[in-house]
């Protein structure tokens, strides 16, 4: 296994000195304000349409009695719109029409409710100037502020004080809706986002003008959402879980006094544009981060790309990749030491810039190094692609259920999708769990769409005829061989007793997607409110009853000494082989019942992951065979004292060209037995780790984080 770093030019604990290279020639500038829509975010609405869902709620003069003119007060008919889905589903989402909304006061969004905008023009909540109780600063409050919208962990009732979202938050998320602040509004923020997997902001504006700060308190993962004005478009503190965040295809411009300011936010940023701020990033004084910074855009910083502090903390760790820099002389900055990284050229561009603890190989020790390479530039013509492949338009959408599918759970909806499938590209699933009694093969190019992946799930039966007995992998779905097929928004459950069931197994190209993909099992699963009229019929309220079955199942799990005797009993949730790759963002999967979370083999084909969960695998989180060339983003494993403590995080076998950055590994305090290896390595080469935190809340640490079988090490 070779460094990241082999056959750089590296400093240690010396002063940082510029290493130049030849110029680099482009022939286009790049825009440079929102207005024109930099490559960065798309500001365009994404759901032009009303989608059709039976389960979803509409926030609409017809239901709620309101006016989406900016006028009228919506802010006791939204939160009434939210308490009710809650209530009545538990989990799902409140569709929000185009039109313009004014709150004047905090609106609460409990767990696994989804608020997604639709139209030819995004919806906008607005804050309208001097609206009372946003002048002062807020003296109990962690954010010091008040907020347009706040994730709980839980119902909030009005006038008490609610319960902040946390670890335990998932499947919450705003989404195609812009947010407006206005003047007079100092303290400010709109969104308070403290959650866990699968919550997001995603195809959002936020115009915080004179406010404090765009989004307050960090977690998961956020994706083209532009920051205009504000002291700052991101302030926040570590995720609620301490995992890392990942934050891909934005824009922050006009920030007072950063970008964004982190205690301990554990970001990586992956296509960030950035103009006219005073600073980047900014750590607080006196903390420990791991940045990680990649094919980002920074124009006109007056004081500093990053703000750093703590630089003598082993826990320091800074990552930039290809940042393309025009006027912005200063690139590093500590806030102890005062020293700073100045740069000569008004444009450059920032090959690698790292700093803290390295090691060039797996024998040597780890030391103190600052590498830099930065090319000056003649012309600034940075790449202006999204990272994340965008939707179909959804003049292409064709709903399941018009064909026929019915969601229930019971019915099988199998041959519905296979014969949609053979005559649509782009197919939109309503929330409904829809049963599945064979393989679902997808065509080369098919978009599955969902839109909250609990409320919309494909199911197996336990005990499903073709995915039990013995014999080889079974998938649930199957993408085509090398196609730019997508699925988005849906949960995979393939039971506790399907011992051949793979959830999905992917082939598909390096255009294609998975996205916002949960596979259902263990951690995350919730239940649907039972009504009055159902019990008796299965819906019995007693909960002896609800457990007593005899066969264990992810929703009737059965346990004998602490452990379910169904746990890793089937394949691999996610399968990608066959010269498979693409997009992989926002996926969780921590299904016990499978021998892996992911498993990758046999590709070449270009990958990239941002966002993934993999959690309470008893054999294996992820493992990687004869695989090059892809990257990792924000990649978190978590081990539990029953099922995880024997588990080997991730296996690594004949692979080359691999990227891990902000990979986080946990033991959970529950685990009290040690591990000696968290990462096992054999005949691989270019296998780079950038940004590696190893850590548990109790001395079973892992001892060996990453370990190469193929390498003798010193005694």
């Amino acid at each position: 296994m070779t460094s990241p770093h082999a056959g750089h030019t590296s400093l240690r604990r010396a002063p940082v000195r510029l290493v130049q290279f030849l110029y680099a020639f482009c022939l286009l500038l790049v825009a440079g304000s929102l207005s024109a829509q930099p490559g960065h975010v798309n500001t365009a609405s994404v759901y032009t349409e009303r989608p059709g869902d039976p389960e979803a709620y509409y926030f609409t003069p017809e239901s709620f009695g309101i006016r989406a003119d900016g006028a009228m007060d919506v802010s006791d008919s939204l939160q009434s719109a939210i308490d009710l889905l809650k209530r009545e589903k538990n989990f799902g989402i409140l569709f929000i029409p185009e039109g313009a909304y004014r709150i004047t006061r905090t609106i609460y969004i409990p767990p696994a409710i989804r608020l997604i905008g639709y139209g030819k023009n995004r919806p906008e909540f607005i804050l309208e100037d001097h609206t009372p109780g946003y002048q002062e600063e807020v003296a109990g409050d962690k954010g010091k502020s008040n907020y347009m919208f706040w994730f709980t962990g839980g119902p909030a009732r009005r006038g008490e004080s609610p319960r902040d979202a946390g670890a335990g938050t998932f499947y919450s998320a705003v989404s195609n809706i812009n947010f407006r602040i206005g003047k007079g509004n100092p303290h400010a923020v709109a969104l308070r986002t403290h959650y866990a997997q699968h919550s997001f902001v995603s195809h959002s504006v936020i115009r915080t003008g004179s406010g404090k700060a765009g989004i307050f308190d960090v977690g998961n993962e956020m994706e083209n959402v532009a920051f205009i004005g504000g002291d700052y478009g991101i302030l926040t503190h570590r995720t609620s879980p301490g995992w890392p965040m990942m934050v891909v295809d934005t824009w922050f411009e006009g920030q007072r006094k950063a970008a964004v300011r982190t205690r301990e936010g554990g970001m990586a940023f992956v296509n960030m544009g950035v103009k006219g701020v005073p600073v980047v990033v900014e750590m607080e004084e006196g903390s420990v981060d791991r940045l990680f910074m990649e094919r980002c855009v920074f124009e006109e910083v007056t004081r500093a790309a990053v703000v750093a502090s703590a630089a003598e903390n082993v826990m320091l760790q800074v990552n930039l990749l290809d940042i393309h820099c025009r006027k912005v002389p200063v690139l590093v900055e500590n806030l102890e030491s005062g020293e700073r990284l100045e740069v000569g050229e008004k444009m450059y561009r920032v090959e690698e810039h790292t700093y803290g603890l390295v090691m060039e190989d797996m024998a040597a020790d780890s030391e103190f190094e600052t590498i830099i390479r930065i090319v000056p530039l003649a012309v600034f013509s940075p790449e202006r692609d999204r990272a994340i492949p965008s939707l179909p338009g959804m003049e292409e959408w064709v709903n399941i259920r018009e064909l026929g599918a019915k969601g229930d759970g019971e019915s099988d909806d199998t041959e519905v999708f296979r014969e949609a499938v053979s005559r649509y590209r782009t197919i939109y699933v309503p929330q409904g769990w829809y049963r599945l009694t064979g393989t679902l093969k997808l065509e080369e190019g098919t978009r599955l769409i969902g839109l909250h992946p609990f409320g919309t799930q494909f199911i197996l039966r336990e005990s499903e005829p073709a995915f039990s007995g013995f014999g080889p992998p079974v998938p649930m779905v199957e993408s085509s061989v090398g196609g730019e097929d997508i699925i988005n928004g849906i949960g995979l459950s393939t039971g506790g007793y399907n011992y051949r069931a793979v959830g999905c197994k992917w082939m598909a190209g390096e255009q294609s997607m998975m996205n916002d993909i949960k596979f259902v099992g263990g951690h995350g699963t919730m239940r649907k409110p039972v009504r009055e009229d159902v019990e008796g019929r299965g819906g019995s309220r007693n909960a002896r009853e609800r457990w007593s079955r005899q066969i264990s199942s992810p929703s009737e799990p059965v346990f004998e000494r602490g452990k379910d005797q169904a746990w890793d009993n089937q394949y691999w949730s996610l399968w990608v082989t066959s010269n498979g790759g693409g997009t992989f963002k926002d996926i969780w999967t921590a299904n016990s019942y499978a021998a892996s979370g992911l498993y990758v083999s046999h590709t070449s084909t270009p990958g990239r992951i941002y966002a993934m969960s993999l959690e309470h695998h008893v054999r294996n989180e992820a493992r990687f065979a004869h695989v090059s060339r892809w990257k990792m983003y924000a990649f978190q494993f978590e081990e539990e004292g029953t099922e995880g403590k024997d588990c080997l995080m991730m296996d690594i076998a004949h692979c080359s060209d691999l990227l891990f950055a902000n990979q986080w590994m946990y033991r959970t305090i529950r685990v009290s037995t040690p591990q000696p290896v968290g990462v096992r390595v054999s005949c691989s080469s270019n296998i780079r780790f950038r940004n590696l935190h190893n850590y548990t809340q109790r001395l079973q640490v892992v001892e060996f984080p990453v370990y190469e079988m193929n390498r003798e090490l010193p005694a």
